[in-house]
């Protein structure tokens, strides 16, 4: 199935994976394989990448799953975290019929990357993480975030407002990418919202947010296998990233013996959204030095 949004062209396809119904993304004839992998709440392969399906998909062969729970996917089975979701990468890539592939990670999913490159290294060609999760064990947004994610219903009230008020979810949006208010469109907030308004669309996602935001920090953290790391890897990181500041990046970079860094400047958390033509061009520069 061909499809059409936000001017970018793309198929969608559906795979099952582990039991899953899988929607995907694909992009791009011949090439080396490439595999994006959004960030988390409102998040989706089609809201994030975008830009870099169009772009990679000049030389590359690219695939943009929904992850479990996320988009159009099914939900997220009860009990998973990081580890989980890096194991169903697996499982994906088999179905797909990759035995390698380069992996682009942002947020959440630069910290299932990083996992299933530290366990799986030969099957990852090159590495890229985006103002990714996994790099520190500090919790992103700080003792706020605790408190949101912990505090009896507050979560489920402030996805409720979103799913349900155009004006809130725009807001959010246009929060999440302060350089470039133009990227939310109407037909953006549509997406968004219908993915949102899902039938028990959060209640998994809340559940792994709990398991893996703790007092005392993240429960997943992957700093001290850094230095084992051995696949080659693009860390980028926004400049004005307000839940995982820059000196995170940095450490990481300190600590993989073959990385490379650079910082996006007046740039948020959500990169490829608030400097999408910065981020298409390092991936480009990246991903076919090969």
């Amino acid at each position: 199935m061909t499809a059409d949004r936000a001017d970018q062209r793309f198929d969608e396809v559906w795979l099952k994976v582990a039991g899953l119904r899988i929607h995907c993304l694909t992009a791009g004839g011949s090439g080396p394989a490439v595999l994006l992998l959004h960030g988390s709440a409102f998040d989706a392969a089609g809201v994030s990448f975008g830009s870099a399906i169009s772009t990679l998909s000049t030389r590359c062969r690219v695939f943009a799953p929904d992850l479990p729970g996320f988009g159009e996917s099914d939900a997220m089975p009860d009990g998973w975290g990081f580890a989980d979701y890096s194991a169903f990468l697996s499982p994906l890539l088999i179905e797909l019929g990759l035995q390698r592939a380069s992996l682009v990670g942002l947020s959440m999913g630069g910290g299932v990357a990083l996992g299933f490159a530290l366990d799986a290294p030969e099957r990852v060609e090159r590495l890229v993480l985006i103002d990714s999760a996994c790099l520190s064990d500090t919790i992103p947004g700080g003792r706020s975030t605790w408190f949101a994610v912990h505090f009896p219903g507050l979560s489920a009230l402030q996805w409720r407002i979103l799913a349900s008020s155009r004006r809130a979810m725009r807001w959010a949006l246009r929060g999440a990418v302060p350089h470039r208010p133009e990227w939310v469109t109407p037909a953006l907030l549509d997406h968004v919202m219908k993915v949102m308004r899902k039938p028990g669309a959060a209640a998994a996602f809340r559940k792994w947010e709990r398991r893996e935001v703790r007092w005392h920090g993240l429960r997943t953290s992957y700093v001290d296998r850094l230095a084992g790391l051995a696949v080659s890897t693009l860390i980028l990181h926004g400049a004005d990233d307000s839940l995982l500041p820059v000196a995170v990046a940095k450490r990481a970079h300190s600590l993989i013996p073959n990385s490379q860094l650079e910082i996006i400047p007046n740039c948020g958390h959500l990169a490829p959204l608030d400097q999408p033509d910065a981020v298409s061009r390092a991936l480009r520069e990246f991903l076919h030095a090969a």
